[in-house]
């Protein structure tokens, strides 16, 4: 069971990570919006930044982890 736990903590770890960048890229976006009298020119399309990138993040987070699985596990002949 060790040997899974150690398995699965690279992921999770590389998952929450883009998601934690996500959410601060967005909470940048958001403070700069904020900031700027009238806005910048985009940011009241969406404005709810940090959850829209946090979800990018842990999507991208999801798709980069599972393919650098794919990519690193060993081949057995």
């Amino acid at each position: 069971m060790k040997k899974w736990l150690r398995r699965i903590r690279g992921p999770v770890g590389m998952v929450l990570t883009w998601t934690a960048a996500g959410a601060l890229v967005g909470a940048l976006i958001e403070l700069g919006n904020d900031a700027v009298s009238g806005g910048l020119p985009m940011g009241s399309l969406v404005d709810v930044w940090p959850p829209v990138l946090a979800l990018a993040g842990f999507l991208g987070g999801v798709l980069y982890a599972a393919v650098r699985g794919f990519a690193g596990r060993r081949r057995t002949q």
